[in-house]
């Protein structure tokens, strides 16, 4: 259920200092998903072209993406800002801290710089990054409340890659094999990202696919749709012809991470170890890209 739009976020307490307050506006951008897009963005740059990649292309290819990211988190908070409110009161735009006006700017200007920077990098480049961009401003705006939510990370976790190969002409037919398995790892990120909140935002109206499926029944999804991710990359080994030495420690740290998740929610069941897992399988899931990618190309 969208929030109404005249209701006016609560200003920030005066007692919030500045250290405080700039702590909070930081987290506008959303940095740990933003930094670690950032940091996935120019590793995959370098395994496509096994090495370092021309300066100014490298560090174009990681600025898309700091404000496609930056864009996507800014508009989240306003938008989400009635929900916040409720739920995630230290938030910079629930807060007070940042004016909604002030971010909404922000995030139409970062987007904006986003395509304008990305279409230097020729025409195959801009296309999927603009799809990048335009599947997290979607889940923003409409599908996180549809059943539809998981819809826009099974496109853009698979996109970030062929995007980066695209941009540096290193595509070729095995990438194809990047739609199915980003796909599963898309549906595993979404599910595991939104049950730490599962409940605040289901009080709040929330309808996307999680709070219908309930914590029990995603929580069994993110595990299954990883767990397949790993069995298929596993599966067509002997297909594409792996180079262990990459594959290997991807699989193992894959193998873990999904381990580390169950584990920390069988002895704590609490919003603790959910968010515990979801940092596993982010971390897990680049790991596993850059693995699979380097063996394969």
């Amino acid at each position: 259920m969208d929030a109404p739009a005249h209701v006016v976020p609560a200003p920030a307490p005066p007692s919030a200092n500045a250290v405080d307050r700039a702590i909070r506006t930081a987290r506008l951008i959303h940095p740990f998903p933003t930094l670690l897009n950032v940091g996935a963005t120019g590793g995959l740059a370098c395994i496509a072209v096994r090495g370092m990649p021309e300066a100014s292309i490298l560090v174009r290819l990681m600025l898309v993406m700091l404000f496609a990211q930056s864009a996507i988190g800014a508009a989240n908070d306003v938008i989400d800002r009635e929900l916040d409110a409720a739920t995630k009161v230290w938030k910079p735009v629930a807060s007070g801290v940042v004016p909604a006006r002030v971010a909404s700017m922000l995030a139409v200007s970062l987007a904006a710089g986003a395509l304008a920077l990305a279409a230097t990098l020729g025409v195959g480049s801009a296309a999927l990054a603009a799809l990048g961009l335009g599947c997290g401003l979607a889940y923003d705006i409409r599908l996180k409340r549809t059943p539809l939510s998981a819809l826009p990370y099974m496109v853009a976790i698979p996109t970030l890659p062929a995007w980066v190969w695209v941009t540096l002409d290193r595509w070729q037919p095995e990438l194809w094999w990047l739609l199915p398995l980003g796909s599963l790892i898309g549906v595993a990120l979404h599910m595991a990202n939104t049950l730490p909140d599962l409940e605040g935002d289901r009080a709040a109206g929330v309808k996307g696919l999680p709070h219908r499926l309930g914590l029990g029944r995603s929580l069994s999804l993110a595990w299954a749709a990883f767990a397949a991710a790993l069995v298929l990359s596993l599966v067509l080994a002997p297909l594409l012809r792996y180079d262990w030495r990459w594959y290997a420690p991807a699989l193992a740290l894959g193998c873990g991470a999904l381990a580390g998740s169950g584990l920390a929610f069988a002895l704590r069941r609490e919003p603790w170890s959910l968010q515990f897992g979801w940092g596993a399988l982010s971390l897990a899931s680049v790991a596993l890209a850059a693995g699979w990618l380097g063996t394969v190309t």
